[in-house]
């Protein structure tokens, strides 16, 4: 009984040993898979087959969807490509308005988007008598990358695309405009040293920081648990993508803007939740203000609300660019 005893307490030791060594693995293997499901390559170089079960695959059929779409395609404009401070090769497309106009628009897309999905804001700022750029953010559309960076990496990608425009156009004043991811990307950049030249910015249904939409996004979509598969997606990140989720936080940027930001959110969005408002709003150092837009889905307040959507960015538009000195 004596000699059993131990051998069978040793035998129990290993076989905790081998789970808990087998449930490590499992949870390093969700973290290295969640990154690179979040953060892989969203390229697609064919603009007009939407991903499957797309926000632009579910609303094909919106009016203002479909009216930017032909607007797009029937409209002059041309490619524009920059590098990136790290040699990538980043795309854009250019729409210089008739008007001559120094006014520019950066429309920024989402996560898993291309420059074509974001065609109905770009033809509204357009009939405004604004010039407008469409860019491809890193990994997605044409342009080059193997990670996505959820605006991180991306802020500075913008701060190049302005001072492109700025070099062609000392007096150009520019706006930046973003939805869901290219919100946050709109929020990051705003944090950074920006040229006179940026004269506002509109976010739409940004979120507060990587870390925060992917600890939300592992609980709720992929019922994992957060606190054990983010932390290692987010070193996986640092290798892969030079930075930790931590890092990319639209809070800590917008507490050193200088540029009026207008922030507006649905208040059924279930994809980045209404709850992310206040925090960015509250954080944010520059003149602001904030629209909720009631019964607005995740990025589609400027389909189904088209009217409150632009008439809110027209007046702040009235009270920030307007009264700009030329």
């Amino acid at each position: 009984m004596c000699l059993t005893m131990p051998y069978a307490a040793k035998a129990a030791i290993t076989v905790l040993i081998i789970i808990l060594l087998v449930l490590l693995l499992l949870y390093l293997a969700l973290g290295f898979l969640f990154f690179f499901i979040a953060l892989g390559s969203k390229r697609r170089e064919d603009e007009t087959i939407p991903c499957k079960n797309s926000l632009f695959e579910r609303n094909k059929d919106n009016i203002n969807l479909v009216n930017g779409y032909k607007w797009y395609d029937t409209t002059y404009h041309q490619e524009v490509t920059i590098k990136s401070r790290k040699g990538l090769t980043l795309h854009g497309v250019e729409f210089r308005n008739p008007s001559n106009s120094n006014i520019w628009v950066i429309t920024l897309h989402g996560w898993t988007n291309v420059k074509r999905e974001m065609s109905s804001y770009a033809m509204d700022f357009y009939r405004r008598g604004f010039n407008v750029l469409i860019p491809d953010l890193r990994g997605h559309g044409n342009s080059e990358s193997k990670f996505v960076s959820m605006g991180w990496l991306d802020r500075l990608d913008v701060v190049d695309w302005i001072e492109s425009i700025v070099k062609e156009n000392p007096k150009a004043k520019i706006i930046i405009h973003g939805t869901s991811m290219g919100g946050a990307t709109t929020m990051m950049t705003t944090g950074e040293n920006l040229p006179e030249n940026v004269v506002l910015a509109i976010e739409d249904c940004g979120f507060t920081s990587v870390k925060d939409i992917f600890t939300d996004q592992a609980e709720r979509k992929y019922h994992l648990p957060p606190k054990l598969v983010v932390p290692v997606a987010s070193f996986v990140c640092k290798l892969m993508n030079g930075f930790f989720f931590g890092e990319a936080s639209a809070v800590e940027q917008l507490k050193k803007s200088k540029t009026p930001t207008l922030f507006i959110h649905g208040d059924q969005d279930n994809f980045v939740l209404p709850s992310n408002l206040d925090p960015v709003y509250n954080a944010c150092a520059a003149p602001k203000e904030k629209h909720i837009i009631h019964g607005a889905e995740h990025a589609v307040s400027a389909y189904w609300y088209h009217d409150e959507y632009w008439q809110t960015i027209d007046a702040f538009l009235e009270k920030y660019l307007y009264t700009v000195k030329n």
